[in-house]
């Protein structure tokens, strides 16, 4: 659907958020929900890039622009890694683009879930970020979720996002960072693990979203721990809803067998991906 730019603003050195005013967007979403985005005017690279949802709020009507009022603006964060992110990091506000969504399945919330623990590298924080905000809507309503802990990675510090989502959601943050620059000098793991391997007086589950490499342990780590892990899985994909057969994951089965992380997630049980 075409769509304009809101906003597009630098938050951090490497990072930049992203607003797109669509009228015709469903106003609510889910997290771990993805959209696709091709800036209308570009013709290299053709191809639209995949993005988690942030957030969504209606920008009310008699706004200072005249351009997505009164329509739900669309937020995503990005970090510039090769052309389709540079052509996004040019847009101005009132530039036509073009996003379809949303797409993909989401992060669930076991019935007698009594403690979460979100884990979250670089830019796969957003989805992480909205579902922070999730919990803390519904927590001591239909859910008894007695802890909220979060789990945050990065090379630097300039890696670390959206701490202020997570402190208004009232959840207890935990930083890492490989140069120490911020937090505790190390890997997201070196945290986790303790948190993971600690007796609980009620269930917990694993959210989780990041690079390969940090899934791939963490996946590993609760496993070794016996906590249920769902993970949000990053992939190149061209379409968004299983056409071009792009962003196939392999998965645990009698045999070679693949899911696509566009159709069947982008979030799986992490016992079934080989990672």
């Amino acid at each position: 659907m075409r769509a304009t730019v809101a906003f597009n603003r630098q938050i951090s050195p490497a990072y930049l958020q992203l607003g797109i005013a669509a009228p015709a967007f469903p106003a609510t979403f889910r997290a771990g929900e993805f959209v696709m985005i091709r800036p209308s005017w570009v013709g290299d690279p053709f191809l639209p890039r995949a993005f988690s949802i942030y957030r969504i709020f209606t920008r009310p009507s008699g706004g200072a622009s005249s351009a997505g009022d009164a329509a739900p603006v669309v937020e995503i964060l990005y970090k510039i890694l090769g052309r389709g992110t540079q052509c996004l990091s040019r847009m101005e506000p009132g530039q036509e683009i073009e996003i379809l969504g949303p797409l993909g399945n989401s992060f669930t919330l076991p019935d007698d879930l009594g403690q979460a623990v979100l884990v979250a590298g670089g830019i796969g924080v957003p989805p992480i970020a909205a579902l922070a905000a999730q919990v803390a809507q519904i927590r001591n309503s239909k859910f008894e979720i007695r802890n909220l802990d979060v789990f945050l990675g990065g090379k630097t510090s300039e890696d670390i996002l959206c701490l202020k989502d997570f402190e208004e959601a009232g959840a207890g943050v935990h930083i890492t960072t490989e140069d120490g620059s911020l937090g505790t000098r190390g890997l997201i793991t070196d945290v986790l693990r303790p948190c993971l391997l600690t007796p609980h007086a009620s269930r917990l589950t694993l959210y989780a979203c990041g690079p390969p490499g940090m899934l791939a342990a963490v996946a590993g780590l609760a496993e070794e721990s016996g906590v249920p892990c769902q993970a949000s899985v990053e992939a190149n994909m061209a379409c968004g809803f299983g056409a071009c057969m792009g962003c196939a994951v392999e998965v645990k089965g009698d045999g070679k067998s693949y899911k696509l992380v566009c159709k069947d997630g982008p979030v799986f049980d992490s016992r079934e991906i080989v990672w």
